[in-house]
C-alpha cells in the first residue's frame, strides 16, 4: 500500500504495475455504467466507482464519463488514487510525460506523478461550480474529465506578481480549459539515464490552487494567453523541425538503398511561416472542393445553392450541425476525410502544424478542420441571409 514515507518513485511504480487490474475492473464495469449513462436525460454525465485492489490495498476511484447519449457505451475512463497523509486525503495523478530533447527526432516517455491537495478541488468547486450541489467524487470525475489539454506556463510578473518570492519550483503553472493551475514543480533522479531501462528519472508536480480566467486581471490572462501561445509555437516548431529532419534522413537511406548514382536535388526547407501558409491555402482548398461537389450532389431550382441555404439554415440554429444536420454534418464529414486522403505529404503536415493539432492522425485533422468548416459556414450564412433580405 503506498504510504508517505515512499519516494515519488517507488508511489509511482506501485501505481503502475496495479493498473492492469484497474483496466479489467473498468472493463467489467462497463456495461453496467453504460445502462446508467442511458438513463441520464442531462449530457455531459459522470459516474465513478471507488476501488481496492485485492493485492497491494491501494485506493482507486476509477471514473466514467461520456459527453453525449451518443458515448453511453464507450465511456472516456480516468483512473485515481489515493493517499492518505496526516488524515488527509490526498488524490494521486500518475502517468507519463514525453521527454524530447531539442535536436532529437526521438519522444521517450518518463514517469510523472501529481498530488492534489484538498485545498486545490476546495478552490476548483468555488471558482467553477460554486452554485452546483454534487459530491467530493463527482467533483474528481467533472476536474479530470474537462482538463484533459495542458499548456505548460512560464511565469513571469505579468502572470503572477511576486512569484520569484516562492522559490524556484514555483516558476511554472499550467493552463488548462477551466482556469489556470498554480503548481511546485522539479525533477528527481538522473536525467541522463531517461530511456534506459533501470532510469530513476520523474518529475513531480504538486497542484496548491486554482484559479479561473473571471478572477483575473485583463493584464494577467493576456499574459497568460501570450506564454500560451508562445510554448504551443516553440512545441509546434520544433516538432516541424524534428518531421523535416526525419523526412531527410529517410530520403538519404532511400536513396542509398535503391544506389542511385545521379541524386535528384534536394527540396529547399521551408520556414515555420511558409508551413502555416501552405496549411491555411490547403484548408481553403479543401473547403473549396466541399462546396462545389454538396452543390454538385443536390442541384437547387431556387436563387440559393444547396450550400448557401444550409449556411443560411445552421446560422439561425441554436445548435450544431451535428445536432441540427446529422445527414448533412455526416455527409461533409465522408468528404473531408476523402479530400484530405487526397493531398500531397507536403499539404498533410503543413494542415497539421497549421491546425495545431495534438497528433497527426486524419481523424484529428478532420474533426479540427470541421469546426473551422462550420464556423466559416455560419459566417457565410449570416452573410447571404443579409443579402438575400436586402435583394427581396
Amino acid at each position: 500500500m503506498i504510504v508517505p514515507s515512499m519516494s515519488h518513485l517507488e508511489i509511482c511504480d506501485a501505481l503502475f504495475a496495479d493498473r492492469p487490474k484497474l483496466q479489467i475492473r473498468a472493463r467489467a464495469l462497463i456495461p453496467k455504467m453504460s445502462k446508467q449513462f442511458k438513463k441520464e436525460r442531462k449530457f455531459p454525465a459522470w459516474k465513478w466507482v471507488e476501488y481496492t485492489h485485492q493485492q497491494s490495498h491501494n485506493r482507486y476511484q476509477i471514473c466514467f464519463y461520456a459527453q453525449t447519449s451518443a458515448q453511453a457505451d464507450n465511456p472516456d475512463v480516468n483512473y485515481l488514487a489515493f493517499l492518505e497523509e496526516d488524515h488527509q486525503r490526498i488524490v494521486v495523478q500518475w502517468g507519463c510525460w514525453i521527454y524530447r530533447k531539442h535536436g532529437s527526432m526521438d519522444a521517450i516517455a518518463t514517469r510523472y506523478i501529481g498530488y492534489f491537495s484538498g485545498h486545490f478541488f476546495s478552490r476548483y468547486r468555488e471558482r467553477i461550480w460554486k452554485n452546483v450541489d454534487m459530491s467530493f467524487n463527482e467533483l474528481l470525475c467533472r476536474y479530470f474529465s474537462r482538463n484533459i489539454p495542458t499548456i505548460p506556463l512560464e511565469l513571469n510578473e505579468d502572470i503572477q506578481r511576486n512569484y520569484k518570492e516562492y522559490g524556484e519550483l514555483a516558476k511554472y503553472a499550467f493552463q488548462v480549459p477551466d482556469g489556470t493551475c498554480f503548481i511546485r514543480h522539479w525533477n528527481e533522479g538522473d536525467e541522463t539515464t531517461v530511456g534506459q531501462k533501470d532510469s530513476d528519472f520523474i518529475s513531480v508536480v504538486l497542484y496548491y490552487t486554482f484559479v479561473n480566467g473571471g478572477m483575473m486581471t485583463e493584464t494577467q490572462n493576456k499574459a497568460i494567453l501570450k506564454e500560451g501561445t508562445r510554448y504551443i509555437r516553440d512545441y509546434y516548431k520544433s516538432l516541424f523541425e524534428d518531421v523535416m529532419k526525419e523526412a531527410f534522413f529517410r530520403r538519404l537511406n532511400i536513396q542509398k538503398q535503391e544506389n542511385i548514382i545521379e541524386q535528384p536535388p534536394m527540396p529547399q526547407m521551408i520556414s515555420m511561416e511558409e508551413c502555416e501558409q501552405i496549411g491555411c491555402q490547403t484548408e481553403d482548398k479543401v473547403f473549396d472542393i466541399i462546396v462545389a461537389k454538396l452543390n454538385q450532389r443536390h442541384p437547387s431550382a431556387n436563387v440559393l445553392s444547396y450550400f448557401d441555404q444550409l449556411s443560411i439554415d445552421l446560422s439561425q440554429s441554436d445548435e450544431i450541425m451535428q445536432n441540427s444536420f446529422p445527414e448533412a454534418y455526416a455527409e461533409i464529414q465522408n468528404l473531408m476525410h476523402e479530400e484530405y486522403r487526397a493531398l500531397n505529404e507536403l499539404e498533410q503536415h503543413c494542415l497539421f502544424i497549421y491546425l495545431f493539432t495534438n497528433d497527426k492522425d486524419e481523424d484529428e485533422i478532420v474533426e479540427s478542420m470541421f469546426w473551422h468548416f462550420e464556423e466559416w459556414m455560419e459566417e457565410r450564412g449570416h452573410d447571404k441571409h443579409s443579402e438575400y433580405i436586402c435583394k427581396k
